[in-house]
């Protein structure tokens, strides 16, 4: 099976092609990350031979970048590009779009183009996986990271844990493992949207003791009150079988081999 990875040096896509190699797949891996030849945005496809395509490549980040005013316009026009550039493309292969539950939500950027991307997907005859929220690879702190490697990062390196808000919103948290098996579980199906989620709403105060547990760290709560976008699920095609426990304790474990 020869595996065409759109973002594969990104957050989820470089997990995904070590995953593929571990099963005994071919890994084309592609993203401008790597090679400016390889930009979605203009470049033709290497498509020939390919059995499947994994549709990651995009601008993306954790919410203090993806709802942040001064990003909008840059990921508006960089995700349209890649989305109008691909998506021609991908009529006779079969391909996974990956999006996220966010594209319920079309009162953002990163909502609408998700969305945008999962119609175009139905045109071309694709599948969709809508991630829920995402951890277990390997984050550098930044603007980009997301919840738990800021939370992991914190208690490694200063002992403590400062959260932004009381830690009452909910999320529902899925590692890496369980998000790479549903998308290679997706070519099953001939189209459709699907979920990659626990289906479990964990707050993310849960997520801060777990950590704290496990890192002996203070937890140090904000005052603002967190806010909990609550969503109906799509249908799961694979249940995941890392609990919040045990992928906790496992990204803590990563991060710590990368201090």
């Amino acid at each position: 099976m020869n595996n065409l990875i759109l973002g594969s040096s990104g957050f989820v896509g470089k997990y995904l092609c070590q995953y593929l190699k571990n099963i005994g797949e071919n890994v084309i891996e592609y993203d401008i990350a790597k090679n400016n030849k390889e930009d979605c945005r203009f470049q033709k496809l290497p498509l020939q031979n390919i059995d499947r395509v994994y549709f990651l490549s995009w601008l993306v980040g954790g919410a203090n970048y993806l709802y942040h005013p001064d990003t909008q316009k840059e990921q508006l026009d960089w995700n349209i590009k890649i989305l109008t550039n691909t998506m021609d493309q991908l009529t006779n292969v079969p391909f996974v779009f990956v999006s996220t539950q966010l594209a319920e939500d079309c009162d953002t950027v990163y909502g609408v183009l998700k969305r945008l991307g999962e119609v175009w997907t139905k045109l071309n005859g694709g599948r969709v996986i809508r991630l829920w929220n995402v951890y277990g690879p390997y984050e550098k702190s930044s603007v980009k990271s997301h919840v738990i490697a800021d939370f992991i990062h914190q208690a490694l390196n200063t002992n403590s844990i400062k959260m932004m808000t009381d830690g009452s919103e909910k999320r529902q948290f899925i590692h890496a493992d369980d998000v790479c098996a549903s998308l290679h579980a997706s070519f099953k199906y001939n189209g459709g949207i699907y979920d990659a989620s626990s289906s479990q709403w964990n707050s993310v105060m849960e997520v801060a003791r777990l950590i704290s547990k496990y890192t002996g760290s203070q937890i140090v709560p904000g005052t603002k009150v967190g806010t909990s976008v609550m969503m109906e699920n799509k249908p799961i095609i694979w249940k995941p079988q890392v609990s919040l426990n045990e992928g906790i304790k496992k990204t803590i474990d990563l991060f710590k081999l990368n201090l």
